[in-house]
């Protein structure tokens, strides 16, 4: 059996990480409700981009769909939303998972008393008591591939049994999962289960705190069909009241959430607020409201005129909000430290352009090179991001191990007498040569990159010319292979090198069509290893190999930046908690602060 995933390009960050509240109260002049403290209750609004491309777990995984999933579902284990390096805790679980001694076999206690939502499906409409049958039939269903074409990766080649079911539902449609009994899922009884791994696996942990593993009832799937898709039913800190695209979705709390704030951190958390609310029952917030606002300059608007608690900083408002130091850390400007904090967190994302090698352009290596050589990412940086990010010399982060910090820089320099020279190799030196990008969005962050694409490759006789796409016809473009060269990035799903080197293996590139046998051979070799001396000179032969063919050009990975309203609580940046809605609050001294307004 073989590891096979599918790539993901997702859109350049920033995403969507704006949030604002009101409620019932006092109104300000724009109409907007705004909190007051009797009222007891805090409403956050998130400012999206664009619209989920579908609610159902086990079919979703890009970002967009990811934020409404976990904000309306629960998995196995999920991140500690404080701690730093990024640690896994138990969520529907009682405890961390017991590990045998040959480290195969994992054993799961479900906490007691959790329930699903209230929803028609379930008999009387009252949502009944979630048990080991339900993460059963999730991960069946994760494994049918006529639900889930976007990440099955995570468990493949990985649980005994697992990828013969999948085979199975390639020839057979709506499979009765209750039928099919998987060597590697163990029931014991109601609350505790068992996972039997192929091998040991240092990421089948990982893979249980994504938002695909999310835990759903059979009785959801059974009535609503395709439906399920826009009607959710989890056990998570909110359910959907409403969903409108292109305006506003709701989530309100959900009531019977058993999760409590954290009660520990890590240093500085305490002193900085971040443990005010130790042990309460979460969400802290009433309700979401997820506003449809497509551009940065609209969302900036309404935070500086208090209806947004957070917003990510764009190039332009960064130069007019902020500045680096001299030891290269940000601040605000001091006109704006009163009103507002800033935070700078380094990013779990890789930023790349990717070539299709079925192209009969692209297959040029020469002309790849050419093109890498062409492409200076430290003025990029600067221009597009104001200095907001690091140059990558492999397609790992920085924060993350093995990256060049472990194996050196395996990039390709920017070097225009080198590109010109790989021009003339490639045939194209003295020969126009039209290309086209395929670029996943639409707004003016997408119009700024290929304006800077364009005048690079420009300098070397290539004409490069704009295929700007939805988000919905970017992802099947570059999943079925229908584009020349795409912009593309990956967000870790896991803080493992072996989750970004995985993108390159050849079962996983059905878009870009790489291929190399000995690039596939150290991926099998190096995917199950702890990180390691031995594990980082695979990983390094494997940067190689990229270096010498390029299927992709390494870009840079950002430092994700933005400003937080004074009055907003608990929000600490966590990248792998990205939509931390159910930890947010108002402070009690919100009321006064809105007024002067």
């Amino acid at each position: 059996m073989k590891f096979k995933r599918q790539i993901m390009f997702l859109c350049l960050i920033p995403f969507l990480n704006n949030c604002t509240w009101f409620s019932s109260g006092e109104k300000n002049s724009s109409g907007q409700n705004f909190f007051k403290a009797e009222d007891n209750k805090v409403v956050l609004h998130q400012a999206r981009s664009a619209d989920a491309k579908t609610l159902d777990p086990q079919a979703q995984f890009d970002s967009i769909s990811g934020l409404f999933v976990r904000s309306l579902y629960d998995t196995l284990l999920d991140y500690h939303y404080l701690k730093r390096p990024y640690e896994l805790i138990p969520v529907l679980l009682e405890e961390m998972p017991e590990i045998s001694e040959d480290k195969k076999t994992l054993t799961f206690k479900l906490k007691k008393g959790i329930h699903f939502s209230d929803d028609p499906c379930f008999e009387g409409g009252k949502g009944r008591e979630l048990v080991t049958d339900d993460v059963l039939y999730t991960i069946k269903r994760f494994a049918d591939i006529n639900v889930n074409a976007m990440s099955w990766f995570l468990l493949s080649d990985s649980v005994v049994g697992l990828d013969d079911m999948r085979e199975k539902t390639k020839k057979i449609l709506n499979l009765d999962y209750d039928k099919e009994q998987v060597k590697g899922l163990e029931k014991i009884d109601s609350y505790t289960f068992k996972i039997h791994l192929i091998e040991p696996n240092p990421l089948a942990l990982y893979s249980l705190a994504a938002s695909s593993l999310s835990i759903i009832p059979k009785e959801a799937v059974t009535k609503y069909g395709d439906d399920f898709s826009r009607h959710p039913v989890g056990t998570g800190a909110f359910y959907l009241k409403e969903y409108r695209k292109k305006q506003t979705m709701t989530f309100v709390k959900n009531e019977n959430y058993f999760m409590h704030y954290p009660k520990d951190g890590e240093l500085g958390d305490k002193e900085n607020g971040f443990l005010d609310d130790a042990g309460k029952k979460l969400p802290l917030a009433s309700e979401v409201q997820l506003d449809y606002i497509p551009e940065s300059q609209p969302e900036m608007l309404k935070f500086k005129n208090g209806e947004l608690a957070w917003v990510a900083l764009d190039r332009d408002n960064f130069q007019q909000m902020a500045f680096f130091d001299k030891s290269g850390e940000i601040h605000l400007k001091e006109d704006l430290a009163n009103d507002f904090k800033i935070y700078t967190e380094p990013g779990l994302v890789t930023s790349y352009i990717v070539f299709n090698m079925k192209d009969n352009i692209a297959q040029n290596k020469n002309l790849r090179k050419a093109i890498a050589h062409a492409i200076d990412f430290k003025k990029k940086i600067e221009l597009l991001s104001n200095g907001r990010g690091l140059t990558l010399g492999t397609i790992v982060p920085l924060s993350i191990g093995g990256s060049e910090k472990d194996i050196g820089n395996y990039g390709i320099p920017f070097d225009l007498e080198k590109a010109r020279d790989y021009m003339k190799k490639s045939g194209y030196g003295d020969k126009p040569l039209q290309l086209v990008m395929t670029i996943g969005g639409t707004t003016t962050m997408y119009q700024n990159l290929y304006e800077f694409l364009r005048d690079s490759l420009d300098k070397i006789g290539i004409d490069l010319k704009p295929d700007y796409k939805t988000w919905p016809s970017y992802l099947k473009s570059t999943q079925i292979g229908d584009f020349q060269m795409a912009t593309a990035a990956w967000t870790a799903d896991y803080p493992d090198p072996e989750n970004f080197y995985q993108l390159l293996f050849s079962e996983n590139t059905r878009g870009s069509a790489f291929k190399n046998d000995e690039y596939d051979k150290l991926y099998d070799e190096m995917r199950f290893m702890q990180n390691s001396p031995e594990r980082f000179e695979i990983i390094k032969k494997m940067a190689q190999i990229l270096q010498e063919e390029v299927p992709v050009i390494f870009d840079s990975t950002p430092l994700v930046s933005g400003l937080v309203q004074n009055w907003l609580t608990n929000f600490k940046r966590n990248i792998m908690v990205d939509y931390p809605f159910k930890y947010l609050s108002v402070s009690q001294k919100s009321e006064k602060t809105v007024a002067q307004k």
